[in-house]
C-alpha cells in the first residue's frame, strides 16, 4: 500500500472530514484562509506544514450571499503579495452565482459533482452540511446518507474534501465530537475533524479533535483572532480549560514572551534543552512539549539563539562582559 501523503496538519490528501463548531466561531474564515494558503503555495498554516506547491482549490459556499463572500475574498486578496495574488487568481475558485443554495435532490448532487469535476480542483471546501439536510441531521439515517455521499465524492473525484458543519451552542463546554448531534455517524464517516470554537467571552480557538491517520493527542488548542482583512492572527497555544475559564475578554499573556524574557534576563548563560525545561516549567506553568514548541518558534523568529543543536541562549548573549556579536 502506498504511503499516505499529508496535505496539512493531520489531514491526508484525498481524504474527507469536518471543520465544525458553533455559529460565529470563525469556521468559514478559517477554511477560506486555509484554502487560499493552499492555492498560493504557502509552506505552512497555523504552524502546520504545507508542501509549498500551489494547488487548485474550489470553495463552495451555500450559506452566505454571493456578494458578501466575494467582498470578504477581495479583502483577503488585497493583503497578498503580487505573486500570491496571481496564484490566487489562477488556483482559487468559487461556484457560479446560479449554483443551488441547497443540495438535497438528485439533480443538486449531480450539479455538485459536475462542478467539482469540471473545476479540476484537488482540494474542495463545502460550507455547509446544514444545506444538505433533507431530513433531520440528528437522525442517524439522514446523517449517514449525507456523509456517505460526501465520502463518495472524495473517493470518486480523488479530492481532499473539507465539509463545514455547525454545532449547537457549547455553553462554556470544551469542543469535542460529542458536540455534534449524531456524533457517532459523523465520526465513523470522517477521516479528520477539526473544531473551531468561540468561548462565552468571545475568545476563538482551533482544536485538533480527531485524525484517522495522525496523532490527535495535542495537549493545547490554538488561539486566534480575526483581523479587518478577514485573515486569522494566530496568538499561540493555550490550555483549553484556561481559555474556557477566562473571566474577561483580555487575551492571556503570550507565554512565549515569558520564555524570551527568561533568556534575556540571563544573557550570560547557555542552557541545554533539559536545563531550559527544568527552569521554565515552574516559571511559566508550561509542559515539556509546549516549551519545546516555543523554543523552536522563538529560534526561528530570531528572538533567542538556538543555533547550536540542543542549546539555547539569549540573542544578547555575552561571556565575561563581552557580547557574542
Amino acid at each position: 500500500m502506498p504511503e499516505k501523503t499529508m496535505l496539512w496538519n493531520g489531514v491526508v490528501e484525498k481524504s474527507f472530514g469536518l471543520v465544525f463548531g458553533p455559529a460565529k466561531s470563525g469556521k468559514t474564515i478559517f477554511c477560506e484562509n486555509l484554502a487560499i494558503s493552499i492555492a498560493i503555495g504557502r509552506d505552512n498554516y497555523f504552524g502546520y506544514a504545507l508542501d509549498g506547491n500551489p494547488k487548485k482549490v474550489l470553495f463552495i459556499g451555500l450559506e452566505e450571499t454571493f456578494q458578501n463572500r466575494i467582498n470578504r475574498n477581495i479583502s483577503q486578496f488585497e493583503i497578498l503579495s503580487e505573486q500570491e495574488q496571481a496564484l490566487m487568481d489562477e488556483n482559487y475558485d468559487v461556484q457560479e452565482i446560479e449554483f443551488p443554495k441547497f443540495i438535497v435532490k438528485k439533480d443538486d448532487w449531480n450539479i455538485l459533482y459536475d462542478t467539482i469535476s469540471n473545476s479540476g480542483a484537488e482540494v474542495v471546501f463545502i460550507d455547509s452540511i446544514t444545506r444538505m439536510n433533507h431530513g433531520k441531521l440528528e437522525d442517524g439515517k439522514t446523517a449517514e446518507e449525507i456523509m456517505s455521499r460526501l465520502r463518495d465524492l472524495s473517493n470518486e473525484l480523488n479530492i481532499t474534501l473539507f465539509a463545514i458543519h455547525h454545532t449547537p451552542k457549547l455553553h462554556g463546554n470544551a469542543i469535542t465530537m460529542d458536540s455534534i448531534k449524531g456524533s457517532s455517524i459523523f465520526a465513523q464517516e470522517s477521516d479528520f475533524a477539526i473544531g473551531i470554537s468561540r468561548t462565552e467571552k468571545k475568545h476563538r480557538y482551533m482544536k485538533n479533535v480527531f485524525f484517522r491517520y495522525a496523532n490527535d493527542d495535542d495537549e493545547f488548542v490554538k488561539e486566534f483572532e480575526i483581523n479587518h482583512n478577514a485573515w486569522l492572527d494566530y496568538s499561540g497555544e493555550v490550555d483549553e480549560d484556561e481559555i474556557l475559564q477566562r473571566n474577561d475578554r483580555r487575551r492571556a499573556l503570550d507565554k512565549r514572551e515569558l520564555v524570551q524574557d527568561f533568556f534575556d534576563s540571563n544573557p550570560g548563560i547557555i542552557y541545554s534543552y533539559v536545563e531550559a525545561v527544568d527552569q521554565l516549567k515552574p516559571k511559566t506553568g508550561l509542559k515539556d512539549r509546549q516549551i519545546k514548541s516555543y523554543l523552536s518558534e522563538l529560534t526561528k523568529a530570531n528572538k533567542i539563539d538556538g543555533s547550536e543543536k540542543g542549546y539555547y541562549r539569549s540573542i544578547n548573549y555575552h561571556f565575561n562582559g563581552v557580547n557574542n556579536e
